[in-house]
């Protein structure tokens, strides 16, 4: 590849890698190619972004941004995953298949300029994702309204059951 091809790259990562705030790296090289297809597609099917490159691509679109840190992870042969929307998704990925293939191992990661071990991808993908965090958050949101209601309710159910305990002792 020419080096005008490898700049227009690199600017192309840049810009993609710009709008990310995670990335996780890992070593395929002893994946069979079977794998390495399997792996590409769980990618994919979680929506996340994953790119075999040069390091001196990734380097050279890393340069100067929040992910310049994650230089020194970039030995070997490295795969870059990421997802815009779902941080966590790319980090929840590898993990999982780093657990059924001993052939795929984690490099490493980024999440908000914070260079990211083994454990910290771990810890990463352990997060809840987007979905996850919307529904929890709206479960909170109707927790108290349906606690409300119940405290309202409620003096009229007593009123209720006082009414039938009397129709009952009165029958």
């Amino acid at each position: 590849m020419d080096s005008v091809t490898k700049r227009e790259l690199s600017a192309g990562l840049k810009d993609e890698l710009d709008a990310t705030t995670a990335m996780v790296l890992v070593e395929f090289s002893k994946l069979t190619v079977k794998s390495a297809n399997e792996l590409r597609g769980k990618f994919r099917d979680a929506g996340c972004t994953y790119k075999v490159l040069k390091n001196s691509t990734i380097r050279f679109a890393i340069a100067g941004t929040a992910h310049e840190p994650l230089t020194p992870l970039l030995k070997g042969v490295s795969g870059l995953a990421y997802n815009v929307e779902d941080p966590g998704a790319p980090a929840r990925v590898a993990r999982d298949f780093a657990k059924d293939n001993d052939e795929l191992s984690i490099k490493g990661g980024i999440a908000d300029g914070t260079v990211l071990d083994i454990e910290g991808v771990q810890r990463l993908a352990a997060m809840p994702g987007p979905r996850e965090l919307k529904s929890q958050f709206l479960a909170l949101l109707s927790t108290p309204a349906t606690q409300m209601v119940r405290v309202l309710n409620a003096p009229a159910q007593n009123l209720l059951n006082v009414l039938n305990a009397k129709k009952d002792a009165a029958a």
